[in-house]
């Protein structure tokens, strides 16, 4: 019996979702599945939307044009089951991230600010490792803002995860970067879903062998918030995988304060190229206690 075409039409945490259904023996059975990555635009071919049974999808708004969730639905057949599933992000453990400074890679507005002060480096990293409350801001009101903005998002999405992530996030650190969701957000999804199609629960088995793509590197928490939220996983000489590295929040800083300085844009490429061990160069040349 020949398998039902699926396309799962989603940004990177497409990715990541998909392994967990692929080793699913009730899903694998059934279908085939495509991952497009659609925030790259990439090509949906004529002849996978004419067959697709089943369409996965996050929501693209109609400035998207040809890739435009709403163009994409009117080209599957009348047949299709089609699912829309979160676009996962949460700022909460990272207060200071900001989209609105495109010069450097997870660019952070307080760092940026010393910065423009006219600061050094060492006295930037001793100002923002030793901040509290009056320059961090309200951290609580920030998740809460973020959580707000997810159960937005996800209003229209037959498996929901936000309440999964109100729950735990202080317990457990549930996303790795202000954009990739952990393990438990993406079982909690591929659960679900396989729940939604009548498939059972997520296998055990699936979820032991399961490898994150995106594991390689965990965006640092400022330890201040340890205090300042609630986060017991958060800790001053805790290291973070971050690619062939291992960083405390204070290197992964002092990373970022030199990418900054020199007018880097490509945070993420230089962190990279960091050999494995790394206790980096710039940790040792600015010398600041925490």
């Amino acid at each position: 019996m020949p398998k039902t075409l699926c396309l799962l039409h989603a940004n990177c945490q497409g990715q990541a979702l998909r392994p967990l259904l692929e080793n699913s023996p009730a899903f694998a059975r059934l279908f085939h599945l495509r991952h497009y990555t659609n925030y790259t635009r990439e090509v949906i071919e004529r002849e996978s939307l004419r067959h697709c049974g089943l369409f996965l999808y996050q929501r693209l708004g109609a400035r998207w044009g040809e890739f435009s969730t709403e163009h994409l639905l009117s080209c599957l057949p009348s047949k299709c089951q089609c699912i829309e599933i979160p676009n996962f992000f949460f700022k909460g453990y990272w207060p200071t991230w900001t989209h609105g400074d495109k010069s450097i890679d997870f660019a952070d507005s307080l760092l940026n600010a010393l910065l423009e002060r006219g600061l050094a480096l060492h006295e930037a990293l001793r100002v923002y490792l030793r901040a509290g409350p009056a320059l961090l801001g309200d951290a609580a009101a920030v998740a809460e803002e973020s959580l707000g903005a997810a159960e937005s998002r996800e209003a229209a999405c037959p498996v929901r995860c936000t309440p999964l992530l109100r729950e735990r996030w202080r317990e457990e650190q549930m996303f790795l970067t202000i954009n990739h969701p952990g393990r438990s957000l993406l079982f909690h999804l591929a659960d679900g879903l396989l729940g939604l199609l009548g498939l059972g629960c997520l296998p055990e088995a699936a979820k032991r062998v399961y490898r994150h793509p995106d594991d390689d590197f965990w965006l640092p928490i400022h330890p201040l918030l340890k205090d300042m939220l609630g986060l017991p996983f958060v800790r001053s000489d805790r290291r973070y995988p971050v690619f062939a590295a291992s960083l405390t929040h204070r290197e992964y800083t002092g990373c970022y304060l030199a990418c900054r300085a020199q007018g880097v844009k490509d945070l993420v490429s230089f962190l990279r190229n960091l050999p494995r061990g790394f206790g980096t160069e710039v940790g040792r040349q600015i010398r600041t206690p925490y």
